[in-house]
């Protein structure tokens, strides 16, 4: 066998290795049990925190200095994780401003026209969007540019006007509504289309994605959640003093990284 052969050869034996190494450093890296999800904390150490499903473990990732006001200082967060950037409205009177948070740094992006409470928020193909208190039919969509923001109202597919704990959507607009009325489905990238109705039973809470599934949290308590049924199952509490008025989706890691490189060393075997 020629020295080029058995350098081939044995690049072929490593290449699955390599990805194989790769995988288990990942894995190292993320304990298989862990999953979360972002939290916009009105009580005691105001901001916006990590949640730990399994533990209830909190860890305070972004800063949030105007909101000053439990409970009605700020709602709707959502999380945009190309531009790692937390969104949320913050209410100073009768008026809502659209804000942005990188890092704990805040910035005003203006004031919302819409009438409407929001208390409920998700970030979907470039878009803030909102569910307002007794507009269940429609879906107030901001758009983020620059400094400022548009806005426009849609058309969604919701049967019922309620108060809202939170919506959360998947990657491809398939979103969760959880109020007062009941616990539902619709989605984000075909508005106007019909929702889906999952439970009737009130299902006032705050919703969030995190790698495995949709959770929800209610007090101290954190819930996983049946999207089919909407039954939920108590995981873990959250430290006495915290008091989450919105949550927000963790986008699942990124395992296309692992493939990639996995992938890399299977393009060199074939050279």
């Amino acid at each position: 066998m020629s020295r080029r052969a058995s350098l081939s050869l044995a690049s072929v034996l490593a290449a699955p290795l390599l990805a194989a190494s790769l995988l288990a450093l990942a894995c190292a890296g993320s304990p298989a049990h862990a999953d979360f999800v972002y939290g916009l904390n009105a009580g005691a150490g105001r901001g916006i925190h990590q949640i730990d499903t399994t533990t209830g473990a909190t860890t305070l990732v972004a800063a949030t200095p105007s909101l000053t006001v439990s409970g009605s200082g700020g709602n709707g967060l959502a999380y945009d994780a190309a531009n790692n950037a937390f969104y949320y409205v913050r209410q100073t009177g009768t008026t809502r401003f659209f804000m942005r948070n990188v890092a704990g740094t805040e910035t005003t992006l203006g004031a919302i026209t819409a009438p409407g409470v929001v208390y409920s928020g998700t970030f979907y193909n470039g878009h803030y969007w909102a569910v307002r208190n007794g507009s269940a039919n429609t879906a107030l969509r901001l758009t983020p540019a620059g400094a400022g923001f548009t806005q426009a109202i849609l058309p969604i597919g919701l049967p019922v006007n309620a108060n809202f704990g939170d919506i959360a959507s998947t990657a491809t607009g398939l979103t969760y509504a959880a109020c007062t009325a009941g616990f539902f489905s619709f989605n984000l990238s075909t508005p106007g289309s019909p929702a889906t109705t999952v439970t009737l039973a009130p299902s006032n809470y705050q919703i969030a994605f995190g790698n495995t599934g949709l959770f929800a949290v209610q007090g101290t308590n954190i819930y996983s959640v049946n999207t089919t049924t909407g039954i939920r199952t108590f995981t873990a509490a959250t430290a006495p003093g915290l008091s989450f008025n919105d949550l927000a989706s963790i986008p699942a890691p990124g395992a296309a990284a692992v493939l990639g490189l996995a992938g890399l060393a299977g393009g060199r075997r074939r050279r």
